[in-house]
């Protein structure tokens, strides 16, 4: 006696691909909206670093430290918060002072491989300061002595298309929060 072996005909072949079509069009929109967020929690990552080292310089230090951002770019500027530091604006930070404990005084950049910027989150207040962009830094967030800000502030960025992260400061007790 012999056995038939059954074949595999098209119209299973045809099904089989249209199953596979199908769970590919549910995976991608998934996949590519995680991929997409990880520049911008880069991105909050950086910024809370750089928040945690103007705190904790404020702390030891027992002087003001400011955060701010120039709004349209993905600069930012720790230094202490005093006119030598922050006096026109544009120009590089002065470092002259103490020279046996220099100032912490960081410029720097979003730079996470995307083009992500600083930006305005919904027209709501942002620290207090100026707002603008184009070379003026704006948007500061001012740390003191005892580890709190002078008031809860926040700050937005984004790029590419993708929903802003708002990051949050409480002037309180100095703690972080990301949103978005």
């Amino acid at each position: 006696m012999r056995k038939n072996r059954r074949g595999v005909t098209l119209v299973e072949c045809i099904l089989v691909l249209a199953i596979l079509l199908v769970a590919a069009a549910v995976v991608t929109p998934t996949l590519s909206s995680m991929s997409g967020k990880t520049p911008l929690n880069a991105a909050a990552d950086v910024v809370k670093a750089r928040w945690a080292d103007a705190r904790s310089r404020a702390i030891t230090e027992g002087r003001p430290y400011r955060f701010a951002v120039m709004e349209g770019t993905g600069k930012f500027r720790v230094a202490p918060d005093s006119p030598e530091f922050w006096g026109d604006g544009g120009s590089a930070p002065s470092t002259s002072g103490d020279s046996t404990q220099p100032p912490l005084v960081i410029d720097g950049s979003l730079d996470v491989g995307q083009d992500i910027r600083f930006c305005s989150s919904n027209g709501s207040a942002q620290g207090g300061g100026q707002s603008g962009g184009g070379g003026s830094w704006s948007c500061p967030i001012v740390f003191l002595p005892d580890g709190t800000t002078e008031q809860d502030a926040e700050i937005a960025f984004g790029g590419n298309g993708a929903a802003p992260v708002v990051l949050r400061v409480r002037g309180v007790t100095g703690a972080s929060s990301t949103s978005g």
